[in-house]
C-alpha cells in the first residue's frame, strides 16, 4: 500500500495518540453540518503548517458521544515549514480546546497506516451501579434503571468472547461485508460503584460494543439468561437482541500496533479519571 496523495512534498509521518471528551462532538470522522474531532485537529494542523491542508487518517471512527483515551491518527508531514516534533506536540495542545488533548506523538514509517496496521483495540464501557447520579458522572457512564448482578454480567461476557459472527450485535448490517470478529477477552472489574467492562479484540463493527452492552445489561438485570446470549449470538439477527446501550459510557482506551502490548493491556483505572 502506497502513501496517500498530498498537495505538498511529504517527508515524514507522525502518529499521535489523542484523548477527547466526545460529548460535544459528532464523533471522530468529519461529517457535513456537524463538528467532529478530526475536523478540529486538522484545522489546527493546517494553520500550523502555513495553511497546507493536513489530512488525518484515524485508526477507526467513534460514534457521537463516545470518548477516547488513546485514539490513534497519523498525518504526512510537509517538507516546509520544518517544525520539530516536540514543537508540534506543544503547539497543538496549546491551541486545541480543553476537551481534546494530544497524549503522544512519534515518527513512524511513511508507509504506515493508522487503520490497516492495527492488531487490535481496547474499549471500556462504564456502568454506574451506585447511587451517584450527578450530571458529571452521567456524562461518562451509564446508570441502568434495573439493578445489576455482576456475576451475571461476567457470565454474559464469557458467552460473547471468542471468534464469532456478531451480526446480532451490529447496526446497519447490510453495509458490512463480514461480521466475523475476534474478542480475545472481556474483563469485568468493579472500581468503587462503577462496573468497568473492557473489550479487547482484533476489531469492532459499527456500534458493536454498544449493542453488546445492551445484551450484557439485560443479562445483568435477569431479563435474559447466559444461554439466551449464545442463542441470540448464533441467530445472527439484530432484531432478537436487546436495545443498543447509550454512547456516553464508552471509551476507546487503546489502539494496538504490537501484539504483546495488546496481550498485556489492563485497565489502568476509571477511564474518566485517567
Amino acid at each position: 500500500m502506497g502513501i496517500e496523495p498530498t498537495p505538498y512534498v511529504p517527508v515524514k509521518r507522525y502518529l499521535m495518540e489523542i484523548a477527547y471528551d466526545g460529548g460535544n462532538y459528532s464523533g471522530w470522522q468529519i461529517q457535513p453540518h456537524c463538528l467532529a474531532v478530526q475536523q478540529v485537529i486538522q484545522e489546527h494542523l493546517t494553520k500550523l503548517y502555513d495553511k497546507q491542508p493536513i489530512h488525518l487518517i484515524g485508526s477507526s471512527r467513534t460514534d457521537a458521544g463516545v470518548h477516547a483515551q488513546n485514539f490513534a491518527a497519523s498525518f504526512l508531514v510537509p517538507e516546509l515549514p520544518a517544525i520539530p516534533m516536540e514543537r508540534v506536540f506543544k503547539a497543538l495542545n496549546r491551541r486545541l480546546p480543553k476537551d481534546i488533548r494530544i497524549h503522544t506523538i512519534k515518527e513512524v514509517p511513511l508507509e504506515f497506516h493508522s487503520r490497516y496496521d492495527t492488531c487490535g483495540k481496547a474499549y471500556t464501557y462504564v456502568l454506574n451501579l451506585g447511587e451517584n447520579d450527578s450530571p458529571f458522572v452521567g456524562r461518562y457512564s451509564w446508570k441502568p434503571y434495573r439493578a445489576q448482578n455482576v456475576d451475571m454480567i461476567r457470565a454474559a461476557c464469557e458467552r460473547l468472547t471468542g471468534t464469532h459472527d456478531y451480526s446480532s450485535f451490529v447496526v446497519e448490517r447490510r453495509e458490512i461485508e463480514d461480521a466475523v470478529r475476534t474478542i480475545f477477552r472481556i474483563d469485568v472489574e468493579m472500581i468503587g460503584d462503577f462496573c468497568c467492562i473492557t473489550f479487547v479484540g482484533n476489531g469492532f463493527l459499527y456500534k458493536m460494543i454498544r449493542c453488546l452492552m445492551g445484551m450484557i445489561e439485560a443479562v445483568g438485570a435477569g431479563v435474559y439468561s447466559p444461554d439466551a446470549v449464545t442463542r441470540i449470538l448464533e441467530a445472527r439477527d439484530r432484531t432478537q437482541a436487546p436495545e443498543t446501550a447509550p454512547a456516553n459510557g464508552l471509551f476507546l482506551m487503546k489502539v494496538f500496533y504490537d501484539e504483546t502490548e495488546r496481550e498485556n493491556f489492563r485497565l489502568p483505572g476509571l477511564p474518566f479519571l485517567q
